[in-house]
């Protein structure tokens, strides 16, 4: 960690938030502002400029967008968001330098295919196909392009296998990180207390640029609660996970190098001191994601989150484990209890918000939105069996009475993951999908990687996430699965 790094990069977090609030981007209630796209141009030229140099720095520009961004639309080109502009001119500045170096095609055949993740090409040809579907089937055409383009960052792989061998660009990427964990639970916090304040309101503009550039859900419950989203929540949970894992995995080594200076041996106390150290920051920054999930209240992250410390155990940790498992399902209880005790201004523990939640699993109609997603259920069932094989192409939408706005409404949201891969791409895009995710499991089961652990849980939250949410197709899903992918060892011969 380089504390001056993640303290320039978190000073750059609320600074891109402030900008794109007073000079937005395209919106539904807004066009986009002149200097927006100004800015949004340069730091495209910018990019341009060191990528063809093949200067790091181009891909440090996609790293920290990416990872600074999130998932929200802050800054754009008209109508193209920056990082859509980002992948088509990196991918194609690096197509083409490939293509001229020399050099690689100098390189034997094999080594070139073993390069290859065919179920990932697999995956980007069957997206292709299921585009020209939806285009050809009359599907809105932005709907069809916003539903393709996340496909495309698939091919970051490539760049990827080589970047990840600089030392600077990792720590680059891991120092943006935890910045923007660090400033994504002050935005929360901050939105949290201006609507619980009620400084802010429903439907001001605040509200529009929280939902319509941060691409966030605000929800008003009881007692001054709020209940708020952001896409890039999606990946809270596999996050989280890799945080978790951390902290057992170097408490673990803190406990062995204890015991040996016990024993008489000499451990290397600096080292030891470091971990230490890390271990506690992890710890904190684990904390503060348990506070944004807390105030995110979304049932399946919770549900991704308890299975996938399961997936972090193993015989050799077992005290750690439970007492670090136990400790981390407290904290999330503790904090969602004291958050809605000081909302509610201690009229309320807020226990019995939670469980009208989980209750509305059994019972989805005494929720609004659960009661939304039953009623999508039908409705979506109905277009699977008009085209179960090939789907209906990307770009579907459905249309279903809302409970809410108490009218028919056509939504290209479907509340149901799997059941939108069908839709959209048939039985045989979601075998594709499924086929590549058992390859990239398989893979990791097939070497001895120190992180294994993680690796599968992380996946399978993902997976249990994808059942409510659109995780595993998200532009961030897709480069987190990519990102895997890059990092994970060639099957064992």
């Amino acid at each position: 960690m380089q504390k001056k790094q993640i303290s320039l990069f978190f000073a750059l977090y609320p600074a891109l938030r402030i900008f794109s609030y007073f000079f937005q981007p395209q919106t539904p209630l807004h066009s986009a502002n002149p200097v927006n796209t100004t800015i949004s141009a340069a730091i495209l030229l910018a990019a341009i400029y060191f990528l063809w140099k093949k200067d790091e720095w181009g891909w440090y520009i996609i790293a920290l967008e990416i990872i600074l961004g999130g998932a929200g639309g802050y800054l754009a080109i008209g109508s193209l968001s920056l990082r859509t502009c980002l992948l088509g001119v990196s991918l194609l500045i690096y197509g083409i330098q490939k293509i001229l170096d020399i050099k690689y095609w100098k390189l034997k055949n094999k080594e070139i295919i073993s390069n290859i993740q065919y179920p990932i090409f697999l995956l980007i040809i069957w997206a292709g196909f299921s585009a020209a579907r939806g285009y050809l089937g009359g599907h809105d055409i932005h709907l069809v392009v916003s539903d393709t383009i996340p496909y495309f960052f698939f091919l970051y792989y490539f760049p990827l296998r080589e970047l990840l061998q600089s030392k600077k660009f990792k720590e680059l990427c891991s120092n943006a990180l935890m910045a923007a964990i660090i400033g994504n639970f002050a935005l929360i916090i901050f939105t949290f207390i201006g609507f619980s304040s009620g400084h802010f309101a429903l439907q001001d503009s605040y509200y529009h640029w929280y939902r319509d550039v941060s691409l966030g859900k605000i929800t008003e419950l009881p007692f001054h609660f709020y209940r708020l989203v952001l896409n890039e929540h999606l990946l809270l949970v596999p996050v989280l996970l890799w945080f978790i894992h951390s902290v057992i995995a170097r408490s673990d080594e803190g406990t062995t190098k204890s015991r040996d200076a016990t024993k008489g041996q000499s451990p290397n106390l600096n080292i030891t001191g470091t971990k230490e150290i890390a271990a506690s920051r992890y710890a904190g920054l684990a904390m503060t994601m348990l506070v944004v999930m807390a105030l995110n209240l979304t049932r399946i992250y919770l549900l991704a989150l308890v299975v996938g410390l399961l997936f972090l155990f193993t015989r050799q940790n077992l005290k750690r484990w439970l007492t670090i498992s136990i400790s981390t399902l407290i904290f999330f209880c503790f904090s969602f209890t004291s958050i809605h005790l000081i909302a509610s201004r201690g009229q309320s523990l807020g226990w019995e918000l939670f469980g009208v939640r989980l209750q509305s699993i059994a019972s989805p109609q005494i929720e609004d939105s659960s009661l939304s997603r039953l009623l999508l259920l039908p409705k979506i069932i109905e277009k699977i069996k008009a085209h179960p094989m090939l789907g209906e192409g990307l770009g579907a939408t459905v249309t279903v009475f809302s409970p809410i706005f108490k009218q028919e409404i056509t939504t290209p949201h479907f509340d149901w993951g799997y059941l939108e891969i069908i839709d959209e791409m048939g039985i045989i895009g979601l075998f594709i999908w499924l086929f590549t995710i058992y390859y990239l499991l398989d893979a990791i089961r097939k070497n001895s990687l120190s992180s294994k652990n993680f690796f599968f849980a992380s996946i399978i939250a993902l997976l249990i996430i994808n059942l409510t949410s659109p995780a595993l197709f998200h532009v961030l899903g897709i480069i987190w699965v990519a990102c895997i992918f890059t990092i994970t060892p060639k099957f064992s011969k």
